[in-house]
């Protein structure tokens, strides 16, 4: 019996002041320990999952503060090209083709009046004087054999041709507006829709002939008397032809003057 107590004593005391006692004394502290693990380890998974989150974060999704050097942080795509500011071309000046040939020349202060282009007024000028240096020859050669002032014939044959871009002078060949006489034999003549439908036109086989047909006609009896004016005189020669009714504009004289003077041709007549 005493045995047995002895050994059931020595079990007791083995067993309880190692493990149960200890844990009842310390169970505050163990406690405290618990929740201390638990919240270390809880924030190290928490720290883990966001620095992957933040990791496999689209790039786009994250806002970036401007600063200084963000203009050398950012690389500029090799492919991007700055949109060009393309300009819509001017319209061409087509006005050019409203005027006449010698619109210019009659009124040199107009192109700087009613702003026209430069190119326009060259261009009409460089056709005047291409005019004059392809005919002045037969002016010279006809006032030689007629007596007729080549100013008067250069002046008339731009005046009368718009510089040779009528349409008479380019489909007909007439440089000076002459007209079938009463009596035409063998002659070919054309009506033209912007004039009367009585009036009948020369047709020349070639601008010579235009320009020799004029003398003739300017040494025929309505015009006789002008060829006892000087030769130099082309100014008596210009009223002298307006008033004979070789065209009814009234400032008919006064633009043979003008166009004369104007191209200085008044220097072949001492040719």
């Amino acid at each position: 019996m005493n045995t047995l107590y002895h050994t059931y004593q020595m079990q007791e005391d083995s067993s309880s002041p190692s493990s149960l006692t200890w844990i009842f004394k310390n169970w505050f502290q163990l406690m405290c320990l618990a929740l201390i693990l638990h919240l270390l380890f809880s924030r190290d998974i928490s720290i883990q999952f966001n620095m992957q989150d933040a990791s496999e974060r689209p790039i786009a999704s994250q806002s970036i503060a401007p600063n200084a050097n963000a203009a050398s942080a950012v690389a500029v795509p090799t492919s991007y090209h700055a949109p060009v500011k393309t300009e819509k071309p001017k319209p061409k000046d087509n006005r050019g083709n409203t005027f006449a040939n010698l619109t210019f020349i009659l009124s040199p202060d107009y192109a700087k009046r009613k702003n026209i282009d430069p190119d326009i007024v060259r261009a009409k000028k460089q056709h005047v004087y291409n005019y004059i240096n392809q005919y002045k020859e037969v002016a010279l050669k006809e006032m030689q054999q007629f007596g007729i002032p080549a100013s008067i014939t250069l002046a008339q044959g731009l005046l009368e041709s718009n510089a040779g871009d009528s349409r008479l002078s380019t489909e007909s060949n007439n440089h000076f507006g002459i007209k079938c006489r009463s009596k035409c034999k063998g002659c070919t003549c054309r009506n033209y829709t912007d004039d009367d439908v009585y009036d009948m036109f020369r047709v020349f086989n070639s601008s010579w002939e235009s320009y020799r047909e004029h003398s003739r006609l300017l040494t025929s009896k309505r015009y006789k008397h002008l060829l006892k004016l000087k030769k130099t005189d082309y100014k008596k020669w210009a009223h002298g032809l307006k008033k004979a009714g070789y065209a009814t504009d009234k400032r008919y004289a006064e633009k043979l003057i003008k166009i004369i003077e104007t191209l200085k041709l008044h220097r072949l007549d001492r040719a």
